[in-house]
């Protein structure tokens, strides 16, 4: 495999803006937040929601931040460029609400089921010897 050396002028037109390096920096982390979330829910792992909530927010606020003093400091050409990157971050969140929509769908399935078998467990009548004992049966 050959490896092709670039110099330093070369490479200076493949990197972003410094202006646009906090905006960047921002994106990765929420992608980091909502890949994490992505798996987590469709490995059947425990989620903190309250976490991830916070850390999502927290995300969208440095990018919004970083977005409005690039936006006064970046030409067009170069904000353009940052669509590929925005790109990926979009589907990686169509991928993440995928996986919040099947999580949501098994809660409610798992809750029907639970519903069910309380309103069973009433119409037919049979109750543990601690309900009965407790005032809580027929």
């Amino acid at each position: 495999m050959e490896i092709e050396i670039m110099t330093n002028d070369q490479n200076r037109s493949d990197m972003p803006e410094p202006a646009l390096e906090p905006v960047l920096f921002a994106i990765r982390r929420l992608e980091d937040v909502v890949e994490r979330e992505t798996r987590l829910l469709l490995e059947g792992q425990l989620v903190d929601l309250a976490s991830i909530n916070a850390n999502k927010s927290r995300g969208l606020r440095d990018f919004n931040k970083a977005m409005g003093k690039a936006v006064k400091t970046v030409d067009t050409p170069a904000l353009k460029a940052l669509q590929p990157v925005l790109d990926s971050l979009r589907q990686k969140l169509d991928r993440n609400c995928d996986a919040i929509k099947l999580h949501l769908r098994a809660v409610t399935e798992l809750a029907g089921i639970i519903r069910d078998a309380l309103e069973t467990q009433e119409a037919d009548g049979t109750y543990t010897a601690s309900q009965v004992r407790n005032g809580l049966g027929a």
